[in-house]
């Protein structure tokens, strides 16, 4: 973040911010386990031809993991795709202004995902719901990590707004101006 303005609203930002942190190294171990399971997948295949039947179901669910789990840190750190001409061509109240309406249609666009998400995974449970795999995974499992994800993605969302609201300019990513 740049321009930090005052300390108002750090009692809310600073545990979201710890807790976008903590998921993104569950996003960063998601990677590490895909990693590893594509490697003995290869592996085993190659030198003993033998196959992990489990092995590219469960690389999908963790890739999916991964990819919400680290939605949070990408938002707060200006690394996602964020067009910025229009903030360009206002004066910096105009663009603020512009910003704290995008994080709000953001954070009713992410409450709606946090939603389905978590609708889907409470139902699979209900239903026990597994995968057609050979190994039968309950999806709760991994349908409550993309939850969860969502829900922190959110969390990051109010976070950003905040920091509008007390005077920071968000972040931008290197390259992404």
């Amino acid at each position: 973040m740049r321009n930090p303005a005052s300390p108002a609203f750090a009692a809310i930002i600073t545990p979201i911010d710890r807790l976008t942190e903590a998921a993104n190294l569950l996003a960063a171990l998601s990677l590490l386990g895909i990693f590893i399971l594509i490697a003995c997948e290869i592996l085993l295949r190659n030198l003993a031809g033998y196959s992990l039947p489990f092995a590219w179901d469960v690389a999908a669910y963790l890739m999916a993991t991964s990819f919400m789990l680290a939605g949070a840190s990408a938002l707060k750190s200006g690394s996602h795709v964020r067009v910025t001409a229009i903030g360009e061509t206002l004066s910096s109240t105009g663009a603020r202004r512009l910003d704290m309406v995008a994080c709000l249609v953001g954070l009713v666009i992410c409450i709606a995902l946090s939603v389905a998400l978590t609708d889907m995974a409470i139902l699979s449970a209900l239903r026990g719901s597994t995968s057609s795999s050979v190994i039968r995974i309950p999806l709760v499992y991994p349908q409550s990590a993309l939850a969860i994800g969502a829900i922190i993605l959110n969390l990051q969302m109010l976070a950003q707004f905040l920091r509008l609201l007390r005077g920071e300019t968000l972040s931008t990513g290197p390259g992404l101006e």
